[in-house]
């Protein structure tokens, strides 16, 4: 009888265990690749640490569509992962319409239709679909920030001169369609950073501003409250650690750049995934330092993006 009971303790200790490892990830979901992330800041690149700090400092003056004077931030209160409350009863972000008249923002925001937002679900791909994919690669490589970028990778070794080798590899790592489970080809990385999925019932990804801003207008979002704010500069934009639910699910942790622009945040997400992938990406905009985060996701022999979010 003792046997019996110790064996059945075994066995709920066990299933415990097993429940709270799952919340922690699913809350913690950024880690979404299947390659473990690696937090050591040790680097085979041959990129130093500062040398990244230089580059992104370069980047951000470059951003020459950068639209954070068509936003107002609304932080309200403050509030931690774990809360219950609502500490921001009025949205997140007033975007002015100008905002959505740049060029590589309109290309942007016309995929928004192009994703079903559960992750399990197969997608439908289209020509229509592939010929915006293709109208946002080209109006963001006609920027100064990823023409700067391309040119720092060149000059680092890591990629050809070719201009379409480069963008073939962007194609490749945002928009290469791959599956999160059950053998759905249901995501990618532009997807997941750049706009949201669900899965198991889980918010994955919203990584994007212009997205959250959108979702927000559209009641799909409430903002409860952030952890840390950091500027980038003079009226040049922010990073928002924050709580927030979406289509009625909790998320308790997520973080984004906010008023940078779409190639902005393509190239800093890019360079960290071809320099650091699954390490941290040390950056500095406007004199404040921060880590971007980018994780792999291999799928059929091919490595893609499987998360990209700023850290601070």
């Amino acid at each position: 009888m003792a046997s019996r009971t110790t064996s059945i303790t075994t066995f709920i200790v066990v299933v415990v265990a097993l429940i709270f490892v799952d919340v922690f990830w699913s809350n913690n979901e950024d880690l979404v690749g299947n390659k473990q992330a690696e937090d050591s800041s040790s680097d085979t690149s041959g990129i130093s640490d500062n040398e990244l700090r230089e580059f992104s400092e370069m980047l951000i003056r470059k951003d020459t569509n950068n639209a954070m004077k068509y936003v107002t931030l609304n932080l309200q209160g403050k509030t931690t992962s774990r809360s219950t409350n609502d500490e921001a009863p009025e949205p997140l972000l007033k975007i002015d319409s100008a905002a959505f008249q740049i060029p590589s923002v309109e290309k942007l925001r016309l995929l928004y239709n192009n994703y079903l937002l559960e992750a399990s679900e197969n997608e439908v791909y289209t020509p229509q679909e592939r010929i915006e994919e293709n109208n946002l690669l080209d109006a963001v490589l006609a920027t100064p920030v990823m023409q700067f970028a391309r040119s720092f990778l060149i000059q680092k070794g890591k990629i050809g001169k070719d201009p379409r080798e480069f963008k073939d590899l962007l194609r490749l790592i945002w928009f290469n369609m791959y599956s999160r489970g059950r053998g759905r080809i249901g995501s990618s990385g532009f997807e997941h950073v750049f706009l949201a999925e669900i899965k198991n019932n889980q918010v994955s990804g919203l990584h994007n501003w212009l997205y959250f801003g959108e979702e927000e207008r559209q009641n799909h979002a409430n903002y409860l409250g952030y952890m840390r704010k950091i500027d980038l500069g003079e009226n040049k934009g922010a990073i928002v650690k924050y709580h927030f639910r979406f289509n009625d699910i909790d998320k308790p942790v997520g973080s984004m750049f906010v008023g940078t622009s779409p190639e902005l945040e393509m190239a800093v997400y890019s360079t960290c995934f071809i320099l650091r992938p699954d390490k941290p990406c040390p950056l500095k905009m406007g004199g404040n330092r921060f880590v971007v985060r980018t994780y792999t996701y291999r799928y059929r022999s091919k490595n893609m993006i499987g998360s990209a979010f700023p850290e601070i």
